[in-house]
């Protein structure tokens, strides 16, 4: 009974619509109503007058078998009909289901997982202390202008005095780093804290961003509004200074700059040495454009190559940057006047924020640090020369004995990876961590005695 009933319903033009398209619907429901007409009848084109008679036809030769020939009795014709249109309403339905079922079921999980991971990783309630393990959200709340293609992101905790210990602890290790995601794609990007100003909040995040054309996270924080919530993971330590180094060389570049502000900051304010045994630090800052170090004087240090024999060192230039070298006949004499020398002290162009903080801290601390800025636009580099001559005094040939009674000296690296690798050589990944390698590059043919070299 119950097969007969779902036979009828089968036949039902209400519940065809669900499963099949007009065409084959209209096919079905022709079937159908054909078992009801003379077997003569046609659907495809109206009865001929030649068509046989149904009083000639033969009839079966047994009432309860019909024959073995082409003519049917009515009721099996009905029958057949009926079975051939539940199995097709069955094999279009399993089909159906088939094709689509697997892809709305793939796409439905995906997607409440990956909305399951995000409301995990970033739910106020249960991560509010920023942590290496999840995501900790801060509130932006306003963006310093630094160049026309770098600033500072300023982060506020939410809510206030949770961070403080933690960030703090950071501060006293050394070079450390958090994680910052981007929420649509789900994907995050390590930037390093530069030091708090006088009159922030310890724990406050500023980030030094640089917006790359195809960066979605650095375009991301480049035009987020204020009050927009960031989730940062950390804090991660790249580098813990050592509580007997004497002396660091830091080479940075562009945004380099970051990683030695913080071991500036570490070492003038978490450092309780005596005066005459204060750490020292020389910083070389390179940028391709005046533009991101204004009113930073030039070293008289610095080597210029004011002739056509710069070629070099701009392509060099172009490799740790990744952008493209200036066109040979764009020399000094046909540049605009605004890449000139001249530009460091330009009354009338103010100091960027970085320079201004670390002229400040070099006010703070004469005979502590010392800073070199070195512009591409304006032919000046920090050649092996330069570092031969800053090390010089430390490279002679020196005894076991004397190296072992002197303090540390490090020499750390940080910026693109093209300018880490053309002065000490790339990192390697190992066994899913990323390892220091060999020194090469420039740093391998001065051999530096007595000096731990870092990549950061």
């Amino acid at each position: 009974m119950q097969s007969i009933s779902w036979r009828r319903r089968c036949l039902q033009p209400s519940y065809l619509k669900g499963f099949l398209n007009n065409s084959q619907r209209d096919v079905l429901l022709g079937s159908r109503n054909f078992a009801s007409r003379p077997p003569g009848f046609s659907a495809s084109k109206p009865p001929s007058a030649k068509a046989r008679p149904f009083k000639d036809r033969p009839a079966p030769v047994d009432g309860n078998k019909p024959s073995s020939g082409r003519h049917k009795s009515a009721n099996e014709s009905n029958t057949r009909e009926t079975i051939y249109i539940e199995e097709t309403l069955f094999t279009v339905a399993r089909r159906w289901f088939r094709r689509r079922s697997v892809k709305v079921l793939v796409f439905s999980l995906s997607a409440y997982l990956g909305y399951t991971l995000y409301n995990w990783q970033t739910d106020p309630h249960r991560s509010l202390i920023l942590n290496p393990r999840f995501f900790t959200p801060f509130i932006f709340e306003k963006r310093d202008k630094v160049s026309s293609s770098s600033c500072i992101l300023n982060l506020k905790s939410v809510p206030a005095g949770q961070n403080a210990d933690n960030i703090n602890e950071a501060w006293e290790t050394g070079v450390w780093s958090v994680l910052v995601m981007q929420p649509e794609l789900q994907i995050a990007r390590a930037y390093t804290p530069l030091p708090p100003r006088d009159g922030d909040e310890p724990e406050q995040l500023r980030l030094f961003v640089r917006q790359e054309p195809n960066g979605e996270v650095s375009t991301f924080l480049s035009t987020i509004y204020r009050g927009t919530l960031v989730h940062c993971r950390g804090p991660h330590i790249e580098y813990e200074i050592p509580a007997d180094v004497d002396e660091i060389l830091f080479i940075a570049g562009g945004t380099g700059i970051a990683p030695a502000l913080q071991v500036a900051h570490t070492l003038f304010n978490y450092r309780t040495a005596l005066p005459d045994q204060s750490p020292k630090l020389r910083i070389l800052w390179a940028n391709r454009r005046r533009e991101d170090s204004y009113q930073g004087p030039v070293s008289n240090s610095s080597q210029h190559f004011p002739e056509t024999g710069n070629s070099k060192f701009q392509s060099i230039s172009a490799a740790w940057f990744g952008k493209p070298a200036p066109k040979p006949e764009e020399t000094p004499a046909t540049k605009p006047e605004s890449t000139s020398n001249n530009d460091a002290t330009n009354p009338l162009q103010p100091q960027t924020i970085l320079v201004e903080e670390l002229e400040a801290l070099k006010s703070h601390h004469p005979d502590q640090l010392e800073i070199d800025y070195f512009v591409d636009e304006e032919d000046s580099y920090v050649t092996e020369n330069i570092l031969r001559r800053y090390l010089g005094s430390n490279n002679e040939e020196q005894s076991d004995h004397d190296l072992a009674a002197r303090k540390k000296k490090v020499i750390l690296i940080s910026g693109p990876d093209g300018f880490v690798n053309y002065y000490a050589g790339p990192k390697y990944w190992r066994n899913g961590v990323e390892v220091q390698g060999p020194v090469e590059g420039v740093l391998r043919k001065i051999d530096p005695k007595g000096w731990e070299i870092w990549k950061l």
